[in-house]
């Protein structure tokens, strides 16, 4: 039924009403025959209201197109949980997709303005400003049928571009002010400055961002390459003076080098206090992170070199790091400390007797200068006198029974002694008793001896080596007299 039906109805029906008399005035026959008639009216007037209000909008079917807004519609079913919640989610992710469009057309302008990469920091640009954004949509209808949920949003440009120019005008105010204040004294506060300032004007920079400085100037710059500029300038007024430009050490042996480390200003020739310094040095050893304190002094520390190279470096440099690399200081001033990093000498003294009589193949020695070639690259010489370490390795074996035991099996036991000194004092470093390796052979009891000598070779490695090397550690720090 149309709304014409329904005005139809209501003028015949109000006709009615005006021009009876008061139903005393019928016999009951006719009261009830008015009555019926009454009640089917009203009854098609219900269903056209009805078929009225459930027409559906048109905006359901054809998207809606403004030049003055953008539209999105969103849809779900009712049966899901929170359906209200996630058509709206969608008709503003319409919303959204508009608004990148509109973002992303402008990149192109900002690139060409201040020569910077703006495709770095698009995304993040673009969910900001449609963070900003969202706030500002408005639902204008919902519309339900089947239990399908239907919403339509509208976010109005004008309100959307007023909103953007007063939140990118403060932004270049706070900006401004770190800019201001990042001059005005040279310092690692300096950079957090900057770094605050390009945080502010980041979700604008698609639009042309313009300040004075200094403020009343007169003199328009662009905020985005000021930042940059400034922050370059900055870093290049880093001087850092090294206490020590050569260390020699040995490869795999812990010691403690002190390195102090001084920051100057560059033009002031001043002292740069609690300024954030790093360093690297391969996989070896060291203090990465050093703050200077109140005379611009940092200390970093070379404990152990484990890479197997000759010469290294431990390069150390200003650490930017939390700024989160927002600055993209590339290049920054640094200084670099050359190590001379040899692999011990080593001595190697050893006696292998299974049953009595002197291996052709050593298993405990092989063994040894194997593990020690790996871990600190060590060289063996047959010198005592050029060596650092003298290494004293001594194993037998004994037979168990002489003959096969009830299961068939020869059966031997190794005993034998680990003893490592230090080459220049004399001094014992380590001593080591392993006992009581059993070893067993079907075929010989000299089978059974070189077993118990293999099994002895593989617990040195799975257990003793790592003690060995702890020792060694502990000895090179202490005999200089320096802790860690």
């Amino acid at each position: 039924m149309t709304l014409l039906h329904y005005n139809h109805q209501n003028i015949f029906i109000s006709t009615l009403l005006l021009n009876s008399k008061p139903l005393n005035h019928y016999p009951r026959s006719r009261c009830l025959d008015l009555i019926y008639r009454l009640s089917i009216f009203l009854n098609l007037f219900s269903i056209g209201c009805v078929t009225v209000l459930n027409e559906t909008p048109d905006w359901t079917v054809n998207r809606p197109v403004s030049e003055n807004s953008w539209i999105g519609v969103g849809y779900c079913d009712e049966s899901v949980e929170g359906y209200r919640e996630i058509a709206r989610t969608h008709a503003f992710q319409e919303i959204a997709s508009q608004i990148t469009i509109d973002i992303e057309s402008s990149f192109t302008n900002i690139v060409t303005e201040s020569n910077l990469d703006i495709y770095q920091f698009s995304e993040f640009i673009i969910e900001s400003r449609v963070g900003i954004s969202l706030p500002e949509v408005q639902i204008l209808d919902t519309y339900t049928i089947d239990r399908k949920f239907s919403i339509l949003a509208e976010l109005r440009k004008k309100d959307y571009y007023n909103n953007i120019k007063l939140k990118k005008q403060k932004a270049i105010n706070l900006a401004t002010d770190y800019i201001i204040q990042a001059a005005e004294s040279f310092s690692f506060e300096s950079f957090k400055y900057l770094s605050s300032a390009l945080e502010e004007i980041k979700p604008f920079f698609d639009l042309p961002l313009q300040t004075e400085i200094p403020p009343g100037s007169g003199e328009k710059i662009n905020i985005t390459s000021k930042i940059f500029i400034l922050a370059d300038d900055l870093k290049n007024r880093l001087i850092l003076i090294t206490s020590i430009d050569e260390i020699s050490t040995t490869i795999g042996i812990k010691k403690d080098y002190e390195i102090e480390i001084t920051c100057l200003d560059k033009i002031s020739k001043h002292p740069i206090s609690y300024f954030p310094l790093a360093a690297k040095m391969g996989n070896n050893i060291i203090t990465k992170q050093s703050t200077t304190d109140q005379d611009g002094i940092a200390v970093f520390n070379l404990f152990k070199v484990t890479d197997r190279v000759s010469t290294q470096y431990i390069e150390i440099s200003p650490d930017f790091s939390s700024l989160n690399n927002t600055l993209y200081l590339s290049n920054s001033p640094s200084i670099k400390i050359k190590v001379n990093a040899r692999p011990p000498m080593i001595f190697f003294e050893y006696e292998e007797l299974n049953l009595g009589k002197p291996v052709t193949s050593s298993f405990i020695a092989s063994q040894m200068k194997e593990l020690l070639v790996q871990t600190y690259s060590a060289e063996f010489t047959n010198e005592k006198s050029i060596s650092d370490f003298i290494f004293i390795t001594s194993f037998h074996t004994k037979a168990k029974i002489d003959h096969q035991n009830s299961y068939g099996l020869f059966q031997a036991y190794a005993d034998g002694t680990i003893i490592i000194f230090d080459s220049t004092t004399n001094t014992e470093i380590y001593q080591k008793s392993i006992n009581n390796i059993m070893g067993s052979d079907f075929f010989t009891i000299d089978g059974a001896g070189r077993n118990a000598l293999l099994k002895s070779a593989k617990k040195i490695k799975s257990e003793s080596f790592q003690e060995i090397l702890t020792n060694l550690d502990d000895y090179s720090i202490n005999r200089t007299g320096e802790e860690k």
